[in-house]
């Protein structure tokens, strides 16, 4: 035991204390930063549910407008013309969400 002291107060002349200290304050900056990044990925996957709903939403909505308008559309067209057909489609190989075309 006291070959152990003497070998402790060698060493705490040649190593620097406040190395320790410097230390913790790193590895509990270490954890705050994981610990944020965890809740930051957890809110970008919560974000990007949102936004695929927000997305399915807006289709389901073009979807309902274009068939009411496509209707309307055709209707006008041909009370303004008779005998004449129009609608509204979306042009080859696209969707509504695309754009639609006479």
């Amino acid at each position: 035991l006291g070959e152990t002291t003497e070998r402790h107060e060698k060493m705490g002349k040649q190593v620097n204390k406040k190395v320790l200290s410097m230390f913790d304050k790193a590895e509990g900056e270490y954890k705050e930063l994981v610990e944020k990044k965890a809740i930051v990925l957890k809110d970008k996957s919560k974000i990007q549910q949102v936004i695929a709903e927000l997305d399915e939403k807006k289709a389901l909505a073009l979807s309902a407008t274009w068939e009411k308008v496509n209707k309307d559309f055709g209707s006008i067209f041909s009370t303004l013309l008779p005998g004449t057909m129009a609608k509204l489609e979306p042009p080859e190989g696209c969707t509504v969400l695309d754009g639609l075309e006479v």
